[in-house]
């Protein structure tokens, strides 16, 4: 079996060591590579730190280390499943996160520009400047080009881990305002809306992955989160605040290996 993984940090796992791939932020341990060593598959693994949906399709992707291929100009021609998680990026979801909190625990600006370029994110990402439909759209595109170069694989549309739930405990967790975790949660809501409806739009061969539901309980602030909350200290020292942790990752791919195969979670 091949499996091809292609999305952004919430696939390539920055925060989850073994690093595996300094240019692309990318784990040996995020939910691809789990999911290949449960099904003893092949993995081509094509998931980048900061990488944006028109970075998969056709775009290349310049981190701070390298200039990266079109992911989609990679993808083999005989992957069987391609997992996809992404469009994130493309609405200033996570830079706009860690760069909101970022603002307000480090006065440095040009230290911070810094630190955003080393994750792969633009410290001017604007909130919604690109709508949910808009990534729905880039979704489509992706999975037709997916269809046309790997026409036998089954396409699933990984959803993003929340970040943020409803007993989230602002204060505690991180130094974003109440108002401004509101926001975040509607932009995670209009994410799995893009992937329904792009889902909806290509029924054939594609499903979505609803770990954001699934996740709900596990956001920062609960007993057992899988998320990365922040702190100055994390993101100084190269972590990937509000982003999944080891357990979430872990599991994503055992909600994965129960869609693939109907085994056992992880």
């Amino acid at each position: 079996m091949q499996i091809t993984s292609l999305g952004s940090s919430f696939a390539a796992g920055p925060s989850i060591p073994p690093q595996v791939d300094a240019a692309a932020r990318r784990s040996g341990a995020n939910y691809p590579s789990l999911l290949a060593a449960a099904l003893g598959a092949k993995l081509t693994d094509l998931s980048s730190s900061g990488a944006t949906l028109l970075n998969v399709l056709n775009e290349p992707q310049q981190t701070l280390l390298a200039t990266l291929s079109p992911k989609l100009s990679l993808l083999p021609e005989d992957s069987d499943i391609v997992t996809i998680t992404a469009g994130g990026n493309d609405m200033g979801y996570s830079a706009g996160m860690i760069g909101e909190a970022a603002q307000l625990t480090i006065d440095d600006r040009e230290l911070l520009g810094a630190m955003m370029e080393g994750m792969g994110l633009k410290k001017e990402g604007v909130v919604g400047s690109v709508g949910w439909e808009e990534v729905r759209d880039r979704f489509v595109r992706i999975i037709d080009a997916i269809k046309a170069r790997a026409p036998k694989a089954r396409i699933f549309l990984v959803e993003y881990l929340s970040v943020f739930g409803a007993d989230s405990k602002v204060a505690v967790d991180q130094p974003l305002a109440a108002e401004r975790v509101d926001v975040y949660r509607g932009m995670a809501g209009e994410l799995s809306r893009a992937y329904r409806e792009a889902a909806e739009q290509r029924a054939e061969g594609v499903e979505v992955v609803g770990v954001a539901a699934m996740s709900e309980g596990h956001a920062l602030g609960s007993g057992e989160p899988w998320m990365t909350g922040y702190t100055k200290e994390m993101l100084m020292s190269g972590g990937a605040p509000f982003h999944p942790n080891a357990l979430g990752h872990r599991a994503v791919a055992g909600e994965l290996v129960r869609r693939v195969s109907g085994g056992s979670v992880l």
